[in-house]
């Protein structure tokens, strides 16, 4: 990975950030060999489930990264467990005004004011058609819009993934802040489990206080009440930042790290041990999925129901060495 540090990382960095995510997507459209690229050795597998779906490794791509759904097949071949794509509406999007995103590079964080851009749930199923499906399961987010919106887009995408991700906590969007969001995501997970059979999981937002922790927690029973296999910790975590248009957005990156494994361990605490728990918000190195796997607390050996999920940072260390050090410490019981 020299070659990265040496000219990739600087490349990428001299550019504004919404233009570098950009190059990123467009080289994913090369043939490459991402397989040999992404450095995972062959026949390495720390096998785990997710309310039934098999996955070679627990390490995954958050949502956010492939919005229209159009690279989860090569960013599997990175050696993801698993790759969500979207977040998805069922309308296009064009998203927020710009500047959107701002950069954090001593705590390799972002601020992000996008707004869901997309294309749209049926030129994202058209996408997922087209696509072959590879070792790596493949999720889609699907925004917790009005309810009609919802289960349109999710009958669109649905039948062409693995599971579905709820995205309950986007906090670049209006239209959660005049409703009642815990009867909304009751009657949204209940509409999606009654016409889908994969899985739906829903996205928390993070907490900082007491009284935010007992939102969160509130929500995640009313989400596992009306039928959701389970649960992602967390969102990003809103912020003032006068860079950004919008002038506030969502932190994520190692900037959300100090608060993740304690996120997990209260809502693993809360639900109990036999619920899959998603861990996402700047896991970068094998340390530090290791930690949001030991405040689960569940993980018996590796076939658990714990998920690492890692952000648009994440290292090659996590993908491929990260998980040969994985399957050594999960099969020598350290958790």
């Amino acid at each position: 990975m020299g070659w990265y540090r040496a000219v990739g990382r600087p490349l990428f960095f001299s550019l504004p950030p919404e233009a570098a995510h950009r190059v990123a997507v467009r080289l994913l459209d090369l043939p490459l060999p991402w397989s040999r690229i992404g450095g995972v050795p062959d026949g390495v597998r720390v096998e785990t489930t997710l309310a039934g779906i098999r996955l070679h490794n627990p390490i995954g791509l958050a949502a956010g990264f492939d919005k229209s759904c159009s690279h989860l097949r090569t960013l599997g071949e990175l050696g993801f467990g698993y790759v969500v794509g979207g977040t998805i509406t069922r309308e296009p999007r064009v998203g927020n005004a710009k500047p959107r995103i701002a950069r954090h590079a001593t705590s390799r964080s972002l601020v992000n004011a996008m707004g869901l851009p997309n294309p749209g749930a049926e030129a994202a199923a058209r996408n997922l058609a087209k696509a072959p499906v590879t070792s790596a399961s493949r999720f889609v987010s699907l925004a917790d819009e009005a309810l009609d919106d919802a289960v349109a887009a999710l009958d669109l995408v649905a039948p062409l993934v693995d599971g579905n991700e709820v995205n309950a906590s986007c906090p670049n969007v209006s239209w959660g802040r005049d409703r009642d969001n815990e009867t909304h995501l009751e009657g949204l997970v209940s509409a999606f489990v009654a016409r889908t059979p994969r899985p739906v999981v829903v996205k928390l937002p993070p907490f900082a206080s007491e009284t935010e922790r007992d939102v969160v927690l509130a929500l995640a029973r009313i989400a596992l009440d009306a039928g959701a296999a389970g649960l992602t910790c967390s969102n990003t975590m809103p912020v003032s930042d006068l860079r950004l248009a919008a002038g506030t957005g969502g932190l994520s990156g190692h900037g959300l790290w100090p608060m993740t494994p304690s996120i997990v361990s209260e809502v693993r605490a809360a639900v109990g041990g036999d619920v899959p728990v998603n861990a996402c918000g700047g896991v970068f190195t094998t340390a530090d999925a290791l930690a949001c796997i030991e405040a689960g607390a569940t993980v018996r050996d590796p076939r658990g129901d714990e998920l690492v999920t890692t952000d648009v940072g994440a290292r090659r260390q996590l993908i491929a060495a990260g998980t040969v050090e994985l399957l050594d410490v999960l099969e020598a019981g350290l958790h």
